[in-house]
């Protein structure tokens, strides 16, 4: 069922009285999310669990294990878009799920009382969820099925008309039945952060504070870092739904100046922080530029003259060679200042976004933030380290920044981390389209990439997002118009023992159609969908939450880009 409203005595007051189990999903979103209940459960009193899960394979145990030990189980960014009825529960026990990923699917939705999905009143309109009547047949009607198969040459003529006529009426229930769920189920789509609708529940019970949104703008950030969203719904949000905590806990005119107090910037007419360029607040500018793919691909870096073009296109903006070598924080204030409106004019692209300043000087913007927490989540320093243990670091991360006393260097160490490995990503990237590994395949492009020192970063869903709009939008920019009309297939050999012999394999929306569509709906996690359908003996694995990434056996991939074309062309 769904909660549309009146989140605190729906949810909140329910799930307050237990010892809940928390669930996460092992994303920045969640690690966010988890962040504000972590302090909203401290401030009530409220005993819970914690664990944190990658995929449905954990989720599914994790459930199992502990459904007989918890009345309430909240599932934080995982769990929404898959029946969880089938999953044995007590009549008791009650599952709460906060899921930025869409569309649910309709079991979750019309459950009568253990599974309770919390969504915002405004964007039912968008999900277009069918009534239940069209969905699911009522019981007389299968009794009349079940009676149908009587012999009817003992009835009248009128009755045996009315059973062909309830039989062709059922026909048509079906075929629109069918209809229905295709369009309902064909595309996969974020939308607004989990952290963001957790950060309106504090207020709405009064427990609201500048740490908590900076809690949420950070998930809202690493959403548009990871291209999940647009930067029109980035927008959007910001607008809709963050304005009254904007006014609250980022005002033009603070007073506040003591020693340890966060204050969030979010000014329009602060120049500093609104490229999207990564890390060049705290980067040289060349080195930021040739990891970004606006400037990579309008100086095409990955050809023998692509550091001489860059510095060309460098000295036709008027930028010199020293200024871009130096750290962009060095240049003098006014020199940003007319830099940044330089490189804004040139990329025709920037957003307001939100800057942490504590004791004064130290100072980050929230996407590097979100880039941060997604390498230590998502890769971290020590291959042994579990997930769990990452997700106890990144919340650690978070907490540290919050009490400045504790020490601005873990940040610090991570962004110098993230940095190390953009520049390997964007490695992969100039060695992918200069060696033309991308290979038209009917109405498709595949990249299967070959194993190599820096592949290892690609199981990062961050890094692989990244990496294949990057190499989209480079191959796109070197070739014929009518590749933007094509989706993008990559798989990725994995190299751990226990995932030998297997790729990892996502899709990519064609170049127009996201420009096109503001909540960048893909139907690539669909279309993996029939094919495991269609070829039961390959060796697919549907273990992750976002359909459009699964695991396909390294021996099975002919096969299995056979069976993806003859779907995409049905669709197509």
């Amino acid at each position: 069922m769904l909660i549309r409203n009146n989140f605190r005595r729906q949810f909140y007051d329910v799930i307050k009285k237990e010892h809940v189990l928390l669930i996460a999903h092992n994303d920045v979103d969640a690690l966010c999310t988890t962040q504000i209940f972590i302090h909203l459960f401290n401030s009530d009193d409220v005993a819970f669990s914690l664990v944190t899960v990658s995929g449905w394979e954990s989720l599914n145990r994790a459930i199992e294990d502990n459904i007989e030990k918890y009345n309430v189980i909240v599932l934080v960014n995982c769990g929404g878009n898959r029946s969880l009825m089938d999953i044995p529960m007590p009549s008791t026990t009650k599952i709460f799920v906060i899921d930025s990923l869409r569309p649910f699917d309709l079991d979750n939705i019309f459950a009568e009382d253990n599974v309770r999905i919390l969504v915002v009143e405004d964007e039912l309109r968008e999900m277009k969820i069918p009534a239940v009547k069209d969905i699911y047949a009522s019981d007389s009607e299968s009794d009349e099925d079940e009676e149908s198969g009587e012999d009817t040459s003992k009835k009248d003529l009128e009755d045996v008309e009315a059973r062909a006529m309830r039989r062709s009426q059922k026909q048509q229930w079906n075929k629109r039945r069918a209809d229905l769920l295709w369009e309902y189920y064909e595309k996969s789509w974020y939308s607004a952060p989990s952290s963001i609708l957790m950060l309106e529940v504090a207020h709405e019970i009064g427990k609201s504070c500048a740490e908590l949104m900076w809690c949420a703008v950070v998930g809202l950030n690493s959403q548009l870092m990871d291209n999940l969203i647009s930067l029109e719904a980035y927008t959007q949000v910001c607008i809709d739904r963050l304005r009254t905590f904007i006014r609250r806990f980022s005002p033009r005119d603070s007073a506040l100046k003591a020693d340890g107090i966060l204050k969030i910037s979010f000014d329009k007419d602060d120049e500093y922080y609104r490229l999207p360029l990564p890390m060049y607040s705290h980067w040289s500018l060349y080195k930021s530029m040739v990891n970004h793919e606006y400037f990579v691909c309008e100086s095409r870096y990955w050809q023998q003259r692509g550091d001489h073009d860059m510095r060309t296109l460098l000295a036709n903006l008027g930028l010199t060679l020293s200024e871009c070598n130096q750290l962009f924080s060095a240049m003098c204030q006014e020199r940003r200042t007319e830099v940044f409106q330089i490189l804004m004019q040139k990329i025709d692209y920037s957003f307001a976004s939100f800057t942490a300043i504590i004791d004064y000087c130290k100072r980050i913007n929230a996407c590097d933030l979100a880039r941060v927490l997604s390498h230590k989540l998502e890769i971290g320093l020590n291959n042994e380290s579990t997930i769990h243990e990452r997700f106890m670091e990144g919340l650690n991360l978070l907490e540290r920044f919050f009490r400045a006393h504790l020490g601005f260097g873990p940040v610090l160490k991570g962004i110098e981390n993230y940095k190390i490995s953009l520049e390997a990503v964007t490695s992969l990237v100039l060695v992918s389209i200069n060696q033309s590994y991308i290979l038209p395949c009917g109405p498709f492009f595949v990249l299967i990439i070959p194993q190599s020192e820096h592949v290892k970063l690609l199981s990062s869903r961050h890094f692989l997002l990244l990496f294949a709009n990057f190499v989209l939008k480079a191959f796109c920019t070197m070739g014929r118009k009518n590749r933007a009309f094509r989706p993008l297939i990559i798989a990725v050999p994995l190299s751990e023992e226990e995932e030998e012999g297997w790729l990892k394999v996502t899709g990519i929306m064609p170049l127009n159609t996201v420009y096109a569509d503001v909540y960048y709906k893909s139907f690539i996690g669909q279309a993996f969908e029939r094919v495991a359908e269609r070829l039961p003996n390959c060796g697919i694995k549907r273990d992750y939450f976002d359909p459009s990434i699964i695991l396909l056996k390294s021996d099975d991939r002919i096969r299995f880009f056979d069976g993806l074309q003859a779907v995409l062309e049905t669709v197509s």
